[in-house]
């Protein structure tokens, strides 16, 4: 199983990135979080799984371990491919979605391309319990450090910004601040946030 893959960005064609790895260039496709980290002929590492289905075989990739957890939770469903999946993660951050899930938003869900109005339906029936816990890959802070990441990205839709860059640069801080994002307030994570956005 490949877990992550460390090399050069050298090309980035729409949610795909090829990563040079010693000579050998694996086609990945990522969430947006990780899109907007990569540059090309940048080192990055990416957290990945490897998913096989009647196509062949598929490399999806993800700005953390808990992205990639939630990912194996969502194609768990049935009907919810990996394209799926990862289009989900690339249109709302994982906070946001399991606040949809937990809410039953089947509209919030079904505006994501490939979703519809069953499928949310069955997400919201199949994975209510994973957004009551709202703990993938994290501790017990995380509904505290959820709502301060919901209370920005709510700051940046007011600011103009759309939901998707929104959630995405949220995404790209909590990959880049590891577990120091934990310690970040509102104040902080929205500076960050707009200097992201701005660049």
């Amino acid at each position: 199983m490949i877990r992550t893959l460390t090399g050069k960005v050298s090309g980035i064609f729409g949610s795909t990135v090829i990563l040079d790895v010693n000579g050998i260039g694996f086609e990945v496709i990522c969430s947006r979080s990780v899109l907007s980290s990569c540059t090309q002929d940048s080192t990055a590492k990416i957290v990945t799984s490897l998913q096989f289905s009647e196509a062949g075989a598929v490399i999806y990739g993800f700005a953390s371990e808990r992205e990639r957890e939630f990912f194996l939770r969502i194609t768990g469903v049935k009907g919810v491919g990996g394209r799926t999946a990862i289009a989900l993660l690339s249109e709302m951050p994982v906070d946001s979605i399991l606040q949809a899930i937990s809410t039953a938003d089947v509209a919030a869900l079904s505006r994501v391309p490939g979703i519809g109005k069953k499928t949310a339906e069955r997400l919201c029936f199949e994975l209510k319990n994973i957004a009551e816990l709202r703990t993938l890959g994290g501790s017990d802070d995380i509904p505290e450090k959820a709502d301060t990441a919901e209370s920005v990205i709510a700051a940046l839709l007011s600011l103009g910004f759309s939901r998707l860059d929104a959630g995405g640069v949220i995404n790209l801080l909590r990959a880049a601040h590891g577990e120091s994002f934990d310690a970040l307030n509102e104040e902080d994570l929205l500076r960050l946030a707009l200097k992201e956005l701005h660049r």
